[in-house]
Parts: C-alpha cells; sequence; structure tokens
C-alpha cells in the first residue's frame, strides 16, 4: 500500500498536476484552433439538407479532429510529462506537435480544394519544395500563435485554477464518436447517402462499418440500398462525366452484351491445360490481349475499374454518393434488359449494389440455394439461372449480361473434382494451394464451356459481343517474397488478367499492347453504343482496338491504398503517408527514381472534380 502511495504522490505532485493541468488546457484551446483551420474543408463540401447528416456531420468532423490531438495528448505528452516534468520541455513539444498538425492539415485542405486527394509523403515529394516551403511557413506562423496561447492557457487554468470541465469535455467526445461510427454502420448498411458522401473530404477518416452483422441482425434492408441514387452536381463539384455525353443515331440493331468475370484468375491460367474451353474461346475469332492489367487487386478495386473505368481512388466517394457509371446509365437508358447473377453477394465486399448497379430495378443481391452454400454450388446456380433468365427475356430487346463465378478464389471444388487434385507431398502449403487452384479453375471452366454453348445454340453468338476477365489475381509466394492470396501487393500475379472480346463482324487477333480495365467500357461506349465524346470524357482508359496507344502509368487500388504501375516499376502509397517504390520483380528499389508519369498520375486522381 505503501508502494502504491508513493507512487501517487510521485506522479500527482504539484509540478505534474500544474503540468498536466496546462496540457488539458492548451489541449482544449489548439484543438479550437484546428477545427477553424479545418473549415477549409467545407469549401469543397455542400452541407446535408437531413437533420440527422448534419448532426452526423458537426459530429463526425469536430470527434475526428479532437481525437487527433487527444492521441497525441495521451500518447506523447501525458508519457512525457510522467518522466520528465520539466515546464520548458513539455510546453515545447506540446506547442511544436500542435503547430505541426495544425500546418498539415491547412496544407492537406488546400490540396484538397485544389486536386481532391490528401497529402501523403508521395504527393509532398512530387510538388517539391514548393509545398515544404508553405508548410515550414505555416509551422512556424503556428509556433508563434501557440505560444502566445500556451501563455494564456497557463495563466488562467494553472495560475489562476480556472475550472477545466474535463469530464464534460471527454465526455462529449466519447459521445460524438459513437454517434459517428454508430451512425456510419447503419448508413453504410442502408446505403444513406447524406452520411456516407462525407466520408472522403477528412484525412485519415476512417468511420466504421458492419454490414454483415446489420443483415444478420435485420437492421438493414439490402433491397432498398440501391434505390435512388445522386443524381449529378449533388453535394460537390464532381463531374463524371466531364462533359454530357452526346451518342450517334443507330438504325441497326444494337449488339447484345455478355461480360464473364472469373474472380481472381490470373493472366496464366489463359492459355493452360486447366482452361481448355477458354482457350478456344480465345483462339476462335476473338481478340486475345495477352497483357491486361486490372485497376485493382481486389474485387471492389478491380470491378470498379472494369464498369467505370477511371481511377480507383474515386471508388469512396462514388460510393458514398451512389453514383452509377455512365456505361449502365447508357445501357439502361438504350432499353437494355439486364440479367446479373453473381456467385457472391452484390452487396458485399465490392458493394456492386450501391456503385455499378445502383440503377437497376429489381436487383438480385444474391444466390441464394437450398443446402449448404459453396462457392462451387453457387457457380452452378448462376449458370442455371442464366439460361433461365434468356428464356424468360424479352427478346425484342437487347440484353446486358454479367455472370461473375466465385469458385477460384475460394478453391472449392465439388468431390467429383476432388480427385483431380494432384498429392503433392512435398509441396508447401502455398504449392498445394496453387494445385487446387488450378483444379479449380478446369471446373470454372467447364461452366463457361456451357454458357458459350448455349448462346451459340439459341443463335445469339452473331448478335453478341462476349468479354471474358477477371477483378484480379492470384499470388501464391511466387516471387518468394511472402505474398500471397490477392489484396496483399501490386505484383504482376495479383493485376495481371485475362482479356478475351469476341466481337460480331469482327476477325480477331491477338494484341500484346498494355491493356487495363478502363479500356473495356470506354470501347464498348465508344464502339458499342454510339458514344461520340472524346473517352476521356467519361474514362482513364484507351480503345482496345487502337494498337497505337497504350498505358505508360496505370493507376490500381487495393482495399486500404493504391499504387501506381509503370512498365519498370510500381510506387505503392499507405494510408500512413509512406510510400515504396518496387521493380518490375516487386522486390524493393534500394535507390528508388519517382519518373515524370507521378504528377500526370496525381492529376487523374482529381481530374473530374471540377475547378
Amino acid at each position: 500500500m505503501n508502494i502504491v502511495n508513493n507512487i501517487r504522490k510521485w506522479l500527482f505532485n504539484a509540478e505534474r498536476r500544474s503540468l498536466m493541468r496546462w496540457s488539458v488546457g492548451f489541449y482544449l484551446f489548439s484543438t479550437l484552433v484546428l477545427l477553424a483551420v479545418g473549415l477549409l474543408y467545407f469549401v469543397s463540401y455542400s452541407f446535408p439538407g437531413e437533420p440527422v447528416a448534419i448532426l452526423y456531420t458537426i459530429f463526425a468532423y469536430t470527434s475526428h479532429f479532437s481525437s487527433i490531438m487527444a492521441i497525441f495528448l495521451l500518447g506523447a505528452v501525458f508519457p512525457l510529462i510522467g518522466l520528465v516534468p520539466s515546464k520548458k520541455t513539455v510546453t515545447a513539444l506540446w506547442i511544436c506537435i500542435a503547430s505541426f498538425v495544425t500546418a498539415l492539415v491547412l496544407i492537406d485542405a488546400q490540396l484538397y480544394m485544389a486536386h481532391r486527394f490528401h497529402v501523403t509523403l508521395l504527393t509532398m515529394r512530387i510538388f517539391g519544395w514548393t509545398t515544404w516551403g508553405f508548410g515550414l511557413f505555416y509551422f512556424a506562423m503556428f509556433v508563434v500563435f501557440n505560444s502566445f496561447l500556451a501563455k494564456i492557457v497557463w495563466r488562467r487554468y494553472v495560475a489562476e485554477g480556472k475550472k477545466l470541465h474535463v469530464a464534460i469535455t471527454f465526455s462529449a467526445l466519447v459521445s460524438m464518436l459513437l454517434f459517428t461510427h454508430g451512425a456510419h454502420i447503419w448508413a453504410d448498411a442502408a446505403g444513406y447517402v447524406p452520411i456516407t458522401r462525407f466520408t472522403t473530404t477528412l484525412p485519415m477518416f476512417y468511420p466504421s462499418t458492419d454490414k454483415k452483422h446489420m443483415v444478420k441482425w435485420g437492421l438493414a434492408d439490402m433491397s432498398n440500398r440501391n434505390r435512388a441514387p445522386t443524381p449529378p452536381g449533388h453535394g460537390s463539384d464532381f463531374r463524371y462525366p466531364a462533359n454530357p455525353l452526346e451518342f450517334s443515331s443507330q438504325t441497326y440493331r444494337p449488339l447484345n452484351i455478355l461480360l464473364i468475370g472469373i474472380d481472381a484468375m490470373r493472366a496464366d491460367m489463359l492459355p493452360s491445360v486447366y482452361a481448355p474451353r477458354c482457350v478456344a474461346f480465345a483462339d476462335s475469332p476473338s481478340y486475345f490481349f495477352t497483357n491486361h492489367w486490372s485497376g485493382g487487386n481486389s474485387t471492389k478495386m478491380g470491378l470498379f475499374s472494369l464498369f467505370y473505368g477511371i481511377s480507383p481512388t474515386y471508388q469512396q466517394y462514388i460510393e458514398s454518393t451512389k453514383r452509377t457509371p455512365v456505361f449502365m446509365d447508357r445501357l439502361l437508358e438504350a432499353g437494355y434488359e439486364t440479367g446479373i447473377f453473381t456467385s457472391y453477394k452484390l452487396y458485399r465486399p465490392a458493394n456492386l449494389d450501391v456503385t455499378a448497379f445502383g440503377g437497376v430495378k429489381n436487383l438480385r443481391l444474391e444466390t441464394k440455394i437450398p443446402g449448404p452454400s459453396r462457392s462451387h454450388r453457387n457457380d452452378s446456380a448462376i449458370t442455371g439461372e442464366w439460361k433461365e433468365w434468356l428464356d424468360a427475356r424479352d427478346e425484342k430487346r437487347p440484353f446486358f449480361g454479367f455472370l461473375f463465378y466465385d469458385a477460384l478464389c475460394d478453391i472449392t471444388l465439388p468431390e467429383s473434382y476432388e480427385a483431380l487434385v494432384p498429392r503433392n507431398e512435398k509441396g508447401s502449403e502455398q504449392e498445394k494451394k496453387l494445385d487446387r487452384y488450378r483444379v479449380s479453375m478446369l471446373r470454372i471452366d467447364s461452366l463457361v464451356g456451357t454458357v458459350l454453348d448455349d448462346l451459340d445454340k439459341r443463335g445469339l453468338a452473331d448478335s453478341t459481343i462476349v468479354i471474358l476477365t477477371s477483378d484480379h489475381g492470384e499470388e501464391f509466394d511466387d516471387n518468394g517474397l511472402g505474398f500471397t492470396s490477392h489484396g496483399s501487393a501490386f505484383s504482376d500475379y495479383q493485376l495481371r488478367i485475362p482479356l478475351v472480346v469476341r466481337w460480331p463482324g469482327k476477325s480477331g487477333g491477338v494484341f500484346s499492347k498494355r491493356t487495363s480495365h478502363n479500356d473495356i467500357t470506354a470501347t464498348l461506349m465508344s464502339d458499342a453504343l454510339g458514344c461520340k465524346n472524346p473517352l476521356s470524357d467519361f474514362s482513364s482508359g484507351f480503345n482496345l482496338f487502337d494498337r497505337q496507344k497504350q498505358w505508360e502509368w496505370l493507376i490500381v487500388g487495393s482495399y486500404f491504398n493504391t499504387a501506381i504501375v509503370e512498365p519498370s516499376q510500381v510506387t505503392i502509397q499507405f494510408p500512413g503517408g509512406y510510400y515504396e517504390v518496387r521493380g518490375r520483380d516487386y522486390r524493393l528499389l534500394k535507390k528508388p527514381t519517382l519518373s515524370g508519369n507521378m504528377a500526370e498520375a496525381l492529376g487523374e486522381m482529381g481530374r473530374f472534380f471540377g475547378r
């Protein structure tokens, strides 16, 4: 007991108590300064009109920046007071921290207003010494200001002993935090745009989501999530497309479009002995693109780039505002029937119900079959449902079909295929997974063959554009660097995927140029749907059939970070601001250099926001 009392006396002696009172008081006032500076973010943001969304925006903004300052108070200042109860040392540290954070927020707000992305080490390096110079100037300015503020706080709360109301302040902060994350969990599951559209505005702001349990507990109705997408121009200056789209009058019957996606099908699966039907499809009068890249190493970003054809850095904003892609908008305007059948849920994790297919009525959200739900069983189910849908469709209207097979990603096999898996007793765990992956590809290949055969039998092959591709690749520690599965690296194995296009009336051929998912809907919009605008008005891609144009850099995304891929290297940007540069073999470069493509790529990340 004496030891505890001694520690308490040591920790809460007069000098430490004074420093703690001052540090808390300075926290309150410096946070107010930070909140005042952060109001610049609202220059680029339109306040919602709904009361609950207004309350959320205010609470989210206040609690976010207050929490940032509280982290430094609890994680740096208080420990320093315990170790070195020196007024000069503690006040100098707290003033420097507060000034640095405020200066950084000021730079970030200005960068966000101009380009719609936040400060990282990569952007600081690309924009050069001008940005650093402004940062140093702002830092010095806030050091001077905060030094005067520190003296006022010391006199008021230490010398004069004014009451701090700490319990009320921190109780209010905790309450705002709980409301912010709770409201966002509900809004994200329910698709309530007035709340979710605020997410991308603030730096390092990651409100909670939990659709899985919201659905499980019956607190969210997924069937309503894709309704009432945000109209263009609502709540921001987002300009997608950049100009109103114009279409040529088409007197002929539009071609049907069938998009077949195989989750996690990496490039070396085509051609291979594990995909004979896909190989035959590529060898028929089709176009085989041998150097094709996804816009992401995850399903969410890969499919986003496929349907939108723009930088994946827009994905979070588009999801939070439920902005639909111009490609799907045009299909629906042109009277296309839509048959969308995915093995896995549309609303998780890719959230296609509020993005790509946000404008589709009576959207089929998931595959429901009797018995245990396994990917290979779901894949068989959607193949059958697709045929039934073709039986019932209106033959007077063109159709758009989307089939998305998932068993290759999960590597699940029916019993009849288990016997085909090689017995690799000496192989590593990843080598054994690769064996199962290849056999799983064989199973999905047979289903794809069934779909293609059915089109031929129905006489639809000559009137249907068929596109076969994937959302991302899959890695089995192929580089020996420890990266596995997908979403873990921006390596060739996770980004390069097959692309085969059969286009009625075109002879086919092999393209070895660098193509990407950004090119697919750009090509369909111009060549199949008659869009007369320049592709840059609505896409970051090129026409697939233009042999002269290929990407020199490609922005790709994951669930938490982004990268800029170039033919010789890949520059990866992490959420905390850190970045790294890796070579073509995906090994870290010891002396990396940033190419001139970086500034152009960063510009593309904000191009669709108005100036």
